[in-house]
């Protein structure tokens, strides 16, 4: 399971024009991104996009399911100063650019 966080691309969630072979994309009701990948030996890969204020998180796996990764998704809150702090001092997430 992946998870990035990130400025959001698009001001709003929109599917590209162009997909690639084995690739569906689509918005739901609530603006999230879904994109299922068909990968070799009938498994697949799920990304799902969703704004959030001013980021845009993309969770993905290969073996987590679409309601797994948004639970995920809803459980995502901004982190206090505290939390934050103590997460880079034991380098559980880093600056980047």
């Amino acid at each position: 399971m992946g998870l990035t966080m990130r400025s959001q691309l698009t001001p709003t969630a929109q599917c590209p024009e162009l997909v690639q072979k084995d690739v569906t994309r689509s918005v739901d009701a609530r603006g999230d991104i879904r994109t299922v990948r068909e990968l070799p030996g009938g498994t697949h890969a799920i990304t799902l996009t969703r704004h959030l204020r001013h980021a845009e998180a993309e969770v993905n796996s290969q073996y987590l399911d679409e309601s797994g990764l948004r639970h995920l998704l809803d459980t995502l809150h901004p982190l206090s100063d505290k939390e934050l702090e103590k997460l880079m001092r034991e380098k559980v997430i880093e600056q980047g650019y």
